[in-house]
């Protein structure tokens, strides 16, 4: 799936990705014995993404770590999970994946003409799905503090797809790339596979 996604954004000229975390499945007790035998340990997950990930001239992959999965690292081992991606990446020749930072950040829109800004923030996070596919963005947008909302935002974590404008926020659900596993059908939820492609016009 993320090849073919990768292979749509080629076609259609995109030249930046979002990627909302959880690039690798990182280690715990419940998931160690799903994980293939070459990808055990923290490098070698490092590894295995670098090489396994999708590159295409011209787009520039930027993602955050989310607190989970990779994150599972950060939190055990202190490490920085993100900047050790990149800095693997960058060993090995690859300068399209950017780190942007753990569990969110906020990216400066400018547009062209005016100078005027807005923001927009790419967050993972965290917690489990709702009974709704709409709740966890209502909830995240509803508790952020007046001033600080950005012009949209674009959601990980949920394996949900999905646009809703909540409280004048753009709020993008991003899809996942990963298929229903045991864990998912475990607890009832439904992954939504795939990817999405936006056009935003800046009011100037």
């Amino acid at each position: 799936v993320n090849d073919d996604l990768y292979d749509w954004f080629a076609r259609e000229g995109v030249r930046i990705v979002w990627n909302g975390g959880n690039w690798i499945d990182g280690e715990a007790r419940f998931n160690r014995f799903d994980l293939i035998e070459r990808a055990h340990g923290m490098q070698a997950q490092l590894d295995y993404c670098v090489e396994r990930y999708p590159q295409r001239k011209g787009i520039e992959t930027r993602f955050i770590a989310g607190d989970d999965h990779e994150g599972w690292y950060a939190q055990r081992e202190g490490v920085d999970i993100g900047r050790s991606l990149e800095s693997v990446a960058r060993r090995a020749g690859r300068r399209d994946l950017r780190y942007l930072g753990y569990m969110e950040s906020f990216i400066t829109l400018q547009h062209k003409g005016s100078g005027e800004t807005s923001k927009l923030l790419v967050m993972h996070p965290g917690g489990g799905s709702a009974y709704a596919t709409s709740y966890a963005p209502q909830k995240i947008m509803e508790a952020m503090q007046s001033g600080e909302k950005p012009g949209v935002v674009v959601i990980g974590h949920f394996h949900k797809m999905e646009y809703a404008n909540i409280r004048g926020v753009h709020a993008i659900q991003a899809g996942c790339t990963k298929d229903l596993d045991t864990f998912g059908r475990k607890k009832r939820l439904s992954y939504h596979v795939g990817g999405l492609i936006v056009d935003l016009w800046q009011d100037p």
